[in-house]
């Protein structure tokens, strides 16, 4: 990846936004939509709504651009909201991101491959 970008600007406008370094920037842009909708404790609904239209959003413009084809063309990622019993007791609220396995593992294989490059 270019070595050059801030984290304000979006993967997507990266010009070597292409194959693995795509998957590499797509994390890192679907991370920043997730945070900004749901990153200030605020899990509801409607947030948990608002981040999925997002998302869906970003998924598009990978595909738009033709990043990485056969990883993004055709695929879905569904944010729900999951509930766990904490450590003191009570119900806290997390969010869960659902993808399919063949680009799960495409961007395991490019993270793998990421840091296993040298620097």
């Amino acid at each position: 990846m270019n070595q050059h970008t801030t984290s304000d600007t979006w993967g997507f406008l990266q010009p070597d936004c292409h194959g693995a370094a795509a998957l590499l920037f797509f994390m890192n842009d679907l991370a920043r939509v997730v945070n900004q909708y749901l990153g200030q404790g605020q899990l509801s609904e409607e947030s948990l709504a608002d981040a999925q239209k997002a998302v869906d959003a970003l998924l598009n413009r990978y595909v738009q651009i033709q990043a990485a084809p056969e990883a993004f063309d055709g695929e879905r990622i569904e944010l729900a909201l999951e509930t766990q019993r904490q450590p003191d007791g009570s119900m806290g609220a997390q969010v869960a991101l659902q993808m399919s396995p063949r680009l799960e593992t495409l961007i395991i294989e490019a993270q793998r491959q990421a840091s296993a490059a040298p620097h």
